[in-house]
């Protein structure tokens, strides 16, 4: 299937990413204003709406959404990692 090279490099990866999801998660949980760029865009009804009562909710819905999206990433590449770490253990029992 794949080499020891081959395994690693993509075990590598694998934990990088799950980091990488699970920080970015946790920056989308916390409202991040640099993150706001990258949300999905609001409804177009909502644009004429008021911001207090209306929209910043509907954003922090936004946000919070990308958050969960974020971590059901990191838990994928989680699951990577542990199967990768077996191939690795495989690997290295040869």
């Amino acid at each position: 299937m794949f080499g020891p090279f081959c395994t690693g490099i993509f075990l590598f990866l694998a934990i990088w990413g799950a980091i990488f999801m699970g920080v970015l998660g946790g920056l989308y949980y916390n409202n991040s204003v640099g993150l706001f760029e990258d949300l999905p865009a609001e409804d177009s009804k909502l644009e004429t709406k008021d911001w207090a009562t209306v929209r910043v909710p509907a954003i922090e819905k936004l946000y919070q959404q990308n958050a969960y999206n974020c971590w059901v990433a990191a838990a994928v590449y989680i699951g990577f990692t542990v199967v990768l770490s077996l191939r690795a253990c495989c690997l290295a029992k040869r």
